[in-house]
């Protein structure tokens, strides 16, 4: 198998950001709902933490490379998932361990 290309693996700084301002304005109209007692803050803030927490925990992107294969190989199926197929070029990622 040749690597031609690896790209991603990367965090998005922006998309972390974006999931920290939703998680404190979140906690802020819930602590507001307590306060006042009524339930759509309520509702409303676990909403936008459940938002913020969301896009915190998709903000990195997998490792994918590009390979091709010599004559005879083969792409190991435990470690690898094919994403995509490009004539005899292929997106490979990395499985995750379950344990």
């Amino acid at each position: 198998m040749d690597v031609l290309n690896t790209y991603g693996g990367g965090t998005d700084t922006v998309l972390i950001v974006l999931g920290v301002i939703m998680c404190i304005v979140g906690l802020t109209v819930l602590i507001a709902g307590f306060a006042a007692v009524e339930t759509p803050p309520l509702v409303l803030g676990g909403l936008m933490m459940l938002v913020g927490l969301f896009a915190i925990a998709s903000a990195n992107s997998p490792v994918r490379h590009e390979v091709t294969l010599r004559p005879g190989h083969v792409i190991d199926a435990a470690k690898y998932e094919v994403i995509d197929q490009r004539g005899a070029i292929y997106v490979i990622e990395e499985r995750e361990v379950s344990e």
